[in-house]
């Protein structure tokens, strides 16, 4: 049996599409994806002007995947996802860069989101404040 969808709310349908066009607008985002066919490479443009080239063969999502099949590559609408759509595969670029090159680069990602200063975040922020900051950490 089929489970029924939640209903959102007008708000909470709003807050969700800002949302989205915060994830859009950082520089991590994917604004673009291509196959280099003779190179057997993806590449991916990111809003910050960076571009990189993944070998095929390091996804294993499309590693084995016929060639032909990946030519429809693109970049999500929110720029965080890789999109193959004749092969059928999706997926989530920032946990692919982690997979290739570590936790320190996906780190890195999540610090420069991190500065992202969205209003809801200001606000929480400054409550947090007056309730006297972040507690401090204790020693086990």
């Amino acid at each position: 049996m089929a489970t029924k969808a939640p209903t959102l709310t007008q708000a909470q349908h709003d807050a969700a599409t800002r949302r989205g066009d915060e994830k859009a607008n950082l520089p991590t985002a994917l604004v673009a994806a291509a196959l280099d066919e003779k190179a057997k490479v993806v590449r991916l443009r990111f809003r910050a002007g960076i571009e990189i080239a993944i070998p095929i063969k390091a996804i294993s999502e499309i590693a084995k995947a016929p060639i032909a099949m990946l030519r429809d590559v693109r970049a999500s609408q929110i720029g965080d996802g890789l999109i193959f759509s004749e092969f059928g595969e999706a997926i989530y670029v920032p946990g692919l860069l982690r997979d290739l090159f570590g936790d320190a680069f996906a780190g890195a990602l999540g610090k420069i989101g991190g500065r992202s200063r969205s209003d809801a975040k200001v606000r929480a922020a400054r409550k947090n404040g007056r309730k006297g900051g972040r507690p401090r950490k204790v020693a086990a």
